[in-house]
């Protein structure tokens, strides 16, 4: 079973859409490069690793925020320039899981990390996400990316 962590509450900058989940890709390529522009824009640089926030399952569409945390001395500069792109999850209980390899797998460790919640007997709470602990390069190895799951309690 994954383990079961106290995650604290945190604020993050990203554009949310609910989009075709055919369209993920180019969503996370605009998303990413919107959020890291505000970021420079406002001379502040990421308060830790790309994420992509889920607010719903993959179905037809799906409802996501993909950018970066935001440390909490950043949190005002950014929602005064932005409010729209400042969103905030409340200190939870959440299971966790770790994604070594390539994306095309990644699925397999979500549908592991879900069934380990169901088995514990927890209900979700209102967010996952993905923390891209290596992001994806034109020369790295698929096989080396690391991928943190985060699925919250209620």
């Amino acid at each position: 079973m994954s383990p079961e962590i106290s995650v604290p509450a945190h604020a993050f900058l990203a554009p949310r859409e609910v989009i075709p989940t055919s369209d993920m890709h180019a969503y996370f390529d605009r998303a990413f490069r919107r959020a890291a522009d505000v970021l420079a824009e406002l001379g502040l640089h990421p308060a830790g690793p790309a994420r992509a926030y889920y607010y719903s399952g993959l179905g037809e569409t799906v409802d996501l925020a993909g950018g970066f945390p935001l440390a909490p001395e950043q949190v005002a500069a950014v929602e005064t320039a932005h409010p729209e792109l400042v969103h905030h999850v409340p200190a939870s209980a959440a299971m966790t899981a770790r994604h070594v390899g390539s994306y095309d797998t990644l699925g397999q460790s979500w549908q592991e990390l879900t069934e380990s919640v169901r088995r514990s007997g927890r209900p979700t709470g209102a967010v996952f996400w993905e923390e891209y602990v290596t992001m994806p390069t034109p020369e790295a190895d698929p096989a080396d990316m690391i991928t943190d799951l985060y699925v919250t309690l209620a």
